[in-house]
C-alpha cells in the first residue's frame, strides 16, 4: 500500500535531511515548488511540512519559509541507508562508519526464521555491527539473509565493511531489487550488552526498529535488527523502495 501523497513529501524531504544533503540552515524547496514537482495541492505541502515540524526536523517563519534545524540525533532506517547506498554507492554519510563484530552462519531463531520465511534452526547468515558518527556509537544492528543469498552474495560472510551496504550489495549480487519495506518500532530498556556497545550508562532506554526488506515477489530478502539509544525520532511507516 502506497503512503499518502503527503507523507511521501515528508519522507523525501526527510532522506535529503538525514543523509545531509540539505543541512542545518538550508532552506527547502518552496511551497510552490514541492506543489509543481509533485502535482498535489498546497494544503497537502503544508501537511507534509507539518509532519516535519513535529518532529523538530524543520522550523518556518513568516516570508522566509522553511530551514533545516540545528542538527539533532537523528535515527536512519534501513530504507534510508539504501535510499543513501543508491544514490552516492557509500550507506554512510561523512563521518560515519561502522565496526563489524561478527558475520557467520548461524541457526536461525524463532523471529528470524518468521521474518526470512525459513524453519527455526534453519542456518542463516548474521552480521552484527556497532555504527559511530565521529567517536560516538550511534546504533549497534544485526542483519539476516538466507543461507542461499549467503552463497551468492560471500561478501556478507566476511568480518570486513561493504561500503554500498548489505542490502545493496545482495542486490548487485543476486539481481533481486529490494520493492518494499517494513519497519516496527518499540521502545525498550537496553540489555547489558546494548549499554557496553552503545556506550549507556544503565539502565537505559533505547529505540529498537526490526526491518525486512522484500523484492518485487513478495519474498524476504533481507532482515534486520538495529537499536540506538532514545533520543531519536522514530516512525513506523511502509514504503516503496525502488
Amino acid at each position: 500500500m502506497a503512503l499518502p501523497k503527503y507523507d511521501q513529501i515528508a519522507a523525501d524531504l526527510r532522506g535529503s535531511i538525514v543523509r545531509g544533503d540539505l543541512k542545518p540552515g538550508d532552506s527547502l524547496p518552496s511551497e510552490r515548488e514541492l506543489t509543481e514537482r509533485w502535482s498535489v495541492s498546497r494544503a497537502t505541502v503544508v501537511r507534509a511540512l507539518e509532519v516535519l515540524r513535529h518532529e523538530d526536523l524543520i522550523e518556518t517563519r513568516q516570508g522566509t519559509g522553511s530551514t533545516v534545524r540545528e542538527r539533532m540525533a537523528l535515527a536512519r532506517t534501513a530504507g534510508e541507508r539504501y535510499r543513501t547506498a543508491v544514490d552516492t554507492g557509500h550507506i554512510y554519510t561523512a563521518g560515519e562508519y561502522a565496526d563489524i563484530l561478527s558475520a557467520e552462519m548461524v541457526p536461525a531463531p524463532d523471529d528470524v526464521a518468521t521474518a526470512l520465511g525459513v524453519e527455526p534452526g534453519d542456518e542463516v547468515a548474521r552480521r552484527h555491527r556497532v555504527t559511530f558518527e565521529g567517536e560516538t556509537p550511534t546504533a549497534t544492528s544485526w542483519s539476516w539473509f538466507t543461507a542461499d543469498v549467503a552463497e551468492a552474495a560471500p561478501r556478507l560472510l566476511l568480518r570486513e565493511r561493504v561500503r554500498e551496504g548489505t542490502t545493496r550489495y545482495v542486490e548487485m549480487q543476486t539481481g533481486r531489487r529490494p520493492h518494499t519495506g517494513r519497519d516496527w518500532w518499540t521502545a525498550r530498556l537496553a540489555s547489558a550488552d546494548e549499554l557496553g556497545l552503545l556506550r549507556l550508562n544503565g539502565p537505559e532506554a533505547v529505540s529498537e526498529v526490526r526491518h525486512v526488506a522484500y523484492c518485487a515477489e513478495g519474498k524476504p530478502l533481507a532482515y534486520e535488527v538495529g537499536v540506538s539509544p532514545a533520543g531519536r525520532w522514530s516512525r513506523t511507516e511502509e514504503y516503496e523502495m525502488n
